[in-house]
């Protein structure tokens, strides 16, 4: 069999649609073949151009359309898409015949496996309150009587398909106010516009000069399902809308035929003979989101399906408010200035970067500012002082797998954290990290994803830093011998500061030596003293009474493979070490203790749950801190931040032209700020 080939005459679909389809451009150079495919968008021109061109060249069509959680933003703003539905009969929204989704609802047979995933599905997005777009404002608290019966109309953009092809367009949208309102006389009568509207990108299906005054217009885009939640019963033409509302519980009057109408659920001004059974809201649901339904995650570069479209819908949802309204940050250097705007990103935001504490003095804090702080420089107190109880504070560092450079040679990170109760350096209190590996859940995807991750890092030898070459470490003479890996740190690094309780690498040679007489002991020197950015311990002479061997120019995972154990205070190698399965020993208090993977000679009493290794790099590496994607700079996921990085890595390594010009680049980067520091201080780089 010939392969299939998929053909659109608009190169604006199929750049919308690339994630999900590999399509060719159609020209008259082409020669279609029977398996061929012609791709088009609904019923727009592209769509009814591929019915033709399929019908012309005898071969088959796929008609396109956005999903029902489709993004965070309007697609007028060019925000990514979730996801979309494919159909080769018909498309869902025109009910002047059929479509493979009214099919779907007239002979699938749902067994409860397929219902028992929708009403999964339905309940996380009323928990999470999803919706087509996620870019709308909560509700204000007092924007609804308690007392009050409330009635919603729902009306639509002016011209949309949907309206015509939904067969509403012999109703006028004024009468369906007025009926609203003569039908409900003890309701107060709302009415919402549609979000394309309030965007001042269409117009409304109404002339406004025309809406009676007893209506109350709720000219906001408020979350459909948190509005929903407030009312008994809604009016609609044709909006989606009005399937969110069965979702909700409500009644759902129709003046028109969409998808969801006809199947004995709503009232329906109009009837559709083909549609011949009775459908529940399960059904509906599961056909449309289940069957219907193609997902994609821009966020990962991969397939999907709908519960990871839920979750991370939600949790970018979370990201965009958190980003949202004014942003202060406080203790940023001037290049760490340079790059951290994309891990803030919100389409309506202000960024204002402090040089001090003083400078909090002229401005007027309100609960939706935030503040973040890079680090544990000032104190929660302090800040308090300064900033007062109203502002968010949220605090900053670099993520685990950093970039490809040294962050010290003034590298941009593609990961950071941001913490809302602490700092997981910090194991004084409890950080957002700690809250995670104590609380959540990790179910089986989760899991599956955390194992891959591991995979990839192993496999292709990826650690927070990349720039120190693999080298295989051989010494026929231990083959015998415990060997230990002692992993240094840098001496003011916050993790020793506030992890080590005092203890120094010095003590800690010290002690592995005495209680490990006969193993071989290697000390590796961290990447940022040796570069001679920062301090710490590397007199070899005095590292050498108490370890057998330094290592300076070798990757990590060079030495990883070789020992047994690893000793370490707070060093994020110890979590590299665990990702091997090898024994890991600390004497601080890291990120990764305490949770009955390591041998520890501290104990932290908030840290009760037994961690599986999945689970911890669940925790640490996805769902703690936000990834960028090294060349467009948009937030991503791991995975997709993941593959770009190691492009450039391999990149780097293969090419020593790239390689030469970044170490002068470092090399230079390094004497500036060396200059800079001892003339200004640490706060001018």
């Amino acid at each position: 069999m010939s392969e299939i080939r998929f053909y659109s005459t608009s190169k604006k679909l199929i750049k919308n649609v690339k994630s999900f389809y590999d399509i060719n451009f159609f020209s008259l150079f082409n020669s279609p073949k029977e398996n061929d495919i012609f791709v088009g968008w609904g019923r727009k021109k592209s769509g009814l151009k591929a019915i033709l061109l399929a019908k012309k060249y005898k071969t088959k069509f796929l008609l396109l359309e956005d999903g029902a959680l489709r993004s965070l933003d309007l697609g007028l703003y060019n925000s990514p898409t979730f996801s979309i539905v494919k159909d080769d009969v018909g498309i869902y929204y025109d009910s002047t015949q059929e479509s493979k989704f009214e099919n779907i609802l007239n002979s699938y047979n749902f067994d409860d496996e397929i219902l028992e995933q929708a009403k999964k599905a339905i309940n996380l997005i009323k928990k999470f309150k999803l919706s087509k777009y996620n870019n709308n404002k909560e509700l204000p608290k007092e924007l609804f009587n308690k007392k009050e019966k409330r009635i919603l109309i729902i009306t639509q953009a002016k011209n949309d398909l949907s309206l015509k092809y939904g067969q509403a367009s012999n109703f006028n949208t004024i009468d369906m106010i007025k009926d609203a309102i003569n039908e409900n006389k003890e309701h107060k009568i709302y009415l919402k516009i549609h979000p394309d509207v309030l965007s001042g990108k269409k117009k409304s299906d109404f002339n406004p000069e025309d809406l009676p005054k007893e209506l109350i217009i709720l000219s906001e885009n408020y979350n459909p399902i948190e509005l929903l939640a407030h009312f008994d019963k809604v009016y609609t033409k044709t909006s989606t809308m009005g399937f969110e509302a069965l979702l909700m519980g409500c009644e759902c009057v129709c003046y028109g035929m969409p998808f969801y109408a006809g199947w004995q659920l709503t009232k329906d001004k109009i009837s559709c003979e083909r549609r011949r059974k009775k459908r529940t809201v399960e059904e509906i649901f599961a056909a449309f989101y289940l069957l219907y339904t193609t997902y994609f995650n821009p966020y990962k570069n991969k397939t999907s399906d709908i519960f990871d479209t839920i979750y991370t819908l939600f949790k970018y949802k979370n990201i965009e408010k958190l980003n949202s309204n004014r942003l202060f940050f406080l203790n940023f250097t001037l290049w760490k200035r340079s790059f951290i705007k994309p891990f803030f990103a919100a389409r309506h935001n202000e960024i204002i970067f402090l040089s001090s504490l003083e400078q909090a003095s002229i401005y007027d804090f309100n609960e939706n500012d935030k503040l973040f702080v890079w680090g544990l420089k000032h104190t929660d107190e302090l800040l308090e002082k300064f900033f007062g109880k109203k502002i968010q504070k949220l605090r900053v560092e670099d993520g685990f797998v950093r970039s490809i450079h040294l962050g010290s040679d003034l590298t941009r990170p593609y990961s950071l954290v941001v913490d809302s109760r602490g700092l997981f350096i910090d194991p004084s209190k409890q950080s957002d990290l700690e809250y995670i590996l104590q609380n959540q859940d990790f179910d089986d995807k989760i899991l599956k994803r955390a194992k891959q991750a591991r995979h990839l890092l192993l496999k292709h030898k990826f650690s927070k830093y990349n720039i120190q070459k693999h080298k295989i470490i051989r010494n026929k003479c231990l083959e015998n011998k415990k060997k230990i890996l002692i992993p240094a740190q840098v001496e003011d690094d916050a993790s020793m500061l506030f992890g080590a309780f005092g203890m120094t690498y010095l003590q800690l040679i010290k002690e592995v030596r005495k209680n490990n007489q006969d193993a071989y002991i290697y000390y590796k020197i961290h990447p940022d003293v040796l570069s001679g950015n920062r301090k710490g311990l590397k007199d070899e002479a005095l590292i050498l009474k108490y370890c057998d061997e330094i290592l300076k120019d070798v990757s990590i995972h060079s030495v990883l493979d070789i020992v047994d154990e690893i000793h370490t205070i707070t060093s994020t190698v110890g979590f590299e070490a665990l990702l091997r399965e090898k024994k890991v020993f600390t004497y601080g208090m890291p990120f990764y203790a305490g949770w009955q993977l390591t041998n520890d000679s501290l104990k932290c009493d908030r840290r009760t749950r037994k961690l599986s290794l999945d689970e911890l790099v669940a925790g640490v590496l996805l769902l703690y801190p936000r990834y960028i994607d090294p060349i467009n700079k948009n937030l991503c996921e791991f995975e997709k931040a993941f593959d770009i990085m190691l492009e450039i890595k391999e990149r780097y390594i293969n090419n020593k032209i790239l390689a030469s010009l970044m170490s002068f680049r470092n090399y230079t980067l390094r004497k500036i700020r060396r200059f800079y520091e001892n003339l200004f201080g640490n706060k001018s780089v």
